[in-house]
C-alpha cells in the first residue's frame, strides 16, 4: 500500500511538471506575443531585409533618452557606475519594447526565452564623419548571418534594431542597404565588387525618419554606415544586436554591474549562449 501511494505521488509530480512546461510553451507562443507584426511588415522585411517604423517614441521619450546617452558619452563620471554604459539608464525599458518584440518574435524565434541581446552601443556622428564600409550580403550557412524562410515564417539568426534619436534625411547619412541582398545567390560578402559596393552604384537604399524611429534589419542584408551630411543635427542612434539563443556574434563587453542593476525581465536577454535542445 505504501509503495502504491509513493508511485501515485511520483506520477502526480511528473504530471504537474509536464503541465507547467506545456503552460510555459503555450504562454510564450500565445497570440498576444509575436502575432502583432502585420502581414505588410513581414513581406517588406522578407523582401528587402530591413524595415522602418517611424516615430515609435514620443518627443518627450526621445529627449530623455538623447540627453542621457549624451551624458554617458561626455560626462560618464557624473553617473553611477551601472549607468555609465548602455543598456544602463533609461534605455533599459526599450530592451523589450512591444514594437521590437512583435518583430523579433516573428523573425528570430516565437519563444521570447530564445531571444538574446548581446550588444548595445551608441553611434554618434557629426557633419562629415563616418566612412563607407559595406559588409554582409549573400546566402550563407554561418548562423550569425543566415537568413531563412521555412514553414511560412522568417528565421534571421541575428537582427539589428536601431533607435534613431535625431532626424535622418534621405541619403544624408542613415544606414544604407542593398535590398534583397540577404537572399542573393552570389556571395557579395566574400566576393565584393566595386561596381556593386560603390555608394553611387544605384543599388543602395536609405531612408528618412523623424526622431524616435526604429530601423530593423537582418545582419544578412548588405549594409553600410554612411557619411553624415545632415547639417541640422548630428546622428545619435542606439544600435542593438539581437540574436537567437544559440548564436553569438560579439564578445561580451557589457560591465557586470550594468547587467546586475537591470530588472530580471531585462537581465534574461543577456544570458550566455546555449542550445535550447537541452531544455527538453
Amino acid at each position: 500500500m505504501k509503495n502504491l501511494n509513493q508511485l501515485k505521488k511520483k506520477i502526480t509530480n511528473k504530471a504537474r511538471k509536464a503541465t507547467k512546461k506545456v503552460t510555459k510553451v503555450v504562454t510564450n507562443r500565445s497570440p498576444g506575443r509575436g502575432q502583432s507584426m502585420s502581414e505588410h511588415d513581414k513581406i517588406v522585411f522578407d523582401l528587402k531585409g530591413y524595415l522602418i517604423k517611424p516615430a515609435v517614441l514620443s518627443e518627450s521619450e526621445v529627449k530623455v533618452l538623447r540627453d542621457f546617452v549624451l551624458r554617458q558619452k561626455n560626462e560618464p563620471e557624473s553617473l553611477a557606475p551601472h549607468e555609465r554604459q548602455l543598456p544602463g539608464g533609461p534605455f533599459a525599458d526599450l530592451i523589450d519594447h512591444p514594437v521590437v518584440m512583435d518583430i523579433l518574435l516573428n523573425v528570430i524565434d516565437p519563444d521570447i526565452e530564445k531571444i538574446r541581446l548581446e550588444n548595445v552601443f551608441l553611434s554618434y556622428r557629426e557633419m562629415g564623419e563616418s566612412e563607407w564600409q559595406p559588409h554582409a550580403g549573400g546566402q550563407t550557412t554561418n548562423p550569425n548571418y543566415a537568413y531563412n524562410f521555412h514553414d511560412r515564417r522568417i528565421y534571421a539568426g541575428m537582427t539589428r534594431v536601431v533607435w534613431e534619436l535625431t532626424e535622418v534625411q534621405q541619403d544624408k547619412g542613415g544606414t544604407c542597404f542593398i535590398p534583397g541582398s540577404h537572399k542573393a545567390n552570389y556571395n557579395i560578402r566574400t566576393n565584393p565588387l566595386a561596381s556593386i559596393d560603390a555608394r553611387d552604384s544605384g543599388l543602395w537604399e536609405s531612408y528618412s525618419c523623424p526622431p524616435g524611429s526604429l530601423v530593423v534589419f537582418s545582419e544578412a542584408v548588405r549594409h553600410s554606415g554612411d557619411i553624415w551630411r545632415n547639417p541640422h543635427n548630428p546622428r545619435i542612434a542606439i544600435f542593438c544586436a539581437y540574436n537567437h539563443i544559440n548564436v553569438r556574434h560579439h564578445k561580451p563587453n557589457i560591465a557586470p554591474e550594468v547587467i546586475e542593476k537591470l530588472a530580471p525581465k531585462h537581465q534574461r536577454f543577456f544570458r550566455d549562449v546555449y542550445h535550447p535542445l537541452f531544455d527538453r
